[in-house]
């Protein structure tokens, strides 16, 4: 116990910039929403979050066990794996992680109630802009671009499937970097623009330059420029199930009844789908170089799927893109900072499950 104790305390040290940034962030959402009469302080929304982690968290775990006993077959399966973690230091590995997840768990509800409540600080002005801005750069709206390509119900539904599956590079990738990622650089790296992505991009930009997207200019501010592609996307819907079209119901839903709840909340301008999937590829490419190559894929779907599927304008990926890959070289310096600052106080280290541990 005394270990776990001394480990968790040198996980607080050694990411503690980042809790700190973290917490500062929350704490001024909750404050900002409160101004003007929101509590974002949810229990049902913190521990859905908490469910989901704990969930990405579960799976990890079994694949490593279940990795470690089939390389191995050992005669006992348990004491061999209590050995394997006792060696390994596993209960060093998870107290150091846990409170860059405890900040994870807090900080998502937080930013999605900002989120929700863009329309409270900023009024939604800016999409007549952005439809002007993409036909400007396209010659025509972007989505009609690619409609010839994308346009056939199957190609679009598997398109809205990976625009969801796109929620597990921020639970089970948040998991991976908490306990598995053993390059401190890297890690420290990813969780200072994590943190900065969601809070600069996902809140002051978004907020500054509020819009809501193709998918809700008709209903929301009676713009029907986009109602070919909805009618597209819904008949779409009629041979193939359109994931994202249940959601955005949901989405225009918890808006006209004030839900500020976790994911929820209309923004387009910039894209959080595209600037996450660029953070997790800008990391993981660094990691190895054939998940960059999936996951540089991953955001070329991305960021066509948030033209095609309504969600966004093509110049809301753009200027995500531009922020991120300024984000990410700023969180570079911060994290190079952070570790020469740690190695000359000493190493924390215990030697712990690999990257390869973890896949």
């Amino acid at each position: 116990m005394r270990q776990f104790f001394r480990e968790l305390g040198r996980g607080i040290a050694a990411d503690g910039p980042i809790l700190a940034g973290a917490f500062v962030a929350w704490a001024v959402f909750l404050a900002l929403l409160a101004t003007k009469g929101v509590n974002a302080f949810s229990p049902a929304a913190y521990i859905a979050n908490f469910l989901l982690y704990v969930s990405a968290l579960i799976f990890f775990l079994a694949y490593v066990v279940g990795r470690a006993l089939w390389r191995d077959k050992p005669e006992r399966p348990i004491a061999h794996l209590r050995d394997l973690s006792i060696r390994g230091g596993f209960a060093g590995e998870a107290a150091r992680g846990l409170p860059m997840l405890l900040a994870l768990i807090l900080f998502m509800p937080a930013f999605s109630a900002m989120k929700s409540a863009i329309p409270l600080f900023h009024a939604y002005t800016w999409d007549h802009v952005w439809i002007a801005a993409d036909r400007a750069l396209h010659g025509t709206d972007p989505w009609r671009l690619l409609q010839p390509v994308l346009g056939h119900p199957a190609v679009t539904a598997l398109i809205a499937a990976a625009y969801h599956v796109w929620i597990l590079l921020i639970y089970a990738g948040g998991v991976y970097f908490c306990f598995f990622q053993k390059d401190a650089a890297l890690r420290a790296q990813y969780f200072v623009g994590y943190f900065a992505i969601w809070t600069v991009i996902g809140v002051v930009m978004a907020t500054a330059l509020a819009s809501v997207g193709p998918a809700f200019v008709g209903p929301l501010l009676g713009n029907h420029h986009f109602d070919a592609q909805m009618a597209y996307l819904r008949s779409a819907n009629d041979h193939f199930p359109i994931m994202v079209l249940q959601v955005q119901d949901e989405l225009l839903q918890s808006y006209r009844s004030g839900n500020y709840g976790l994911g929820r909340g209309i923004t387009a301008m910039p894209s959080m789908h595209v600037a996450q999937a660029l953070l997790f590829f800008l990391a993981m490419r660094r990691i190895d170089k054939r998940a960059g190559i999936v996951f540089g894929i991953f955001v070329a779907t991305i960021l066509l799927g948030s033209v095609h599927l309504g969600y966004h304008y093509a110049v809301d990926g753009y200027v995500s893109i531009a922020a991120t890959l300024v984000i990410w070289a700023v969180s570079g310096m911060a994290a190079r900072l952070m570790t020469a600052t740690s190695d000359r106080q000493g190493p924390a280290d215990a030697s712990g499950v690999s990257v390869g541990t973890a896949g």
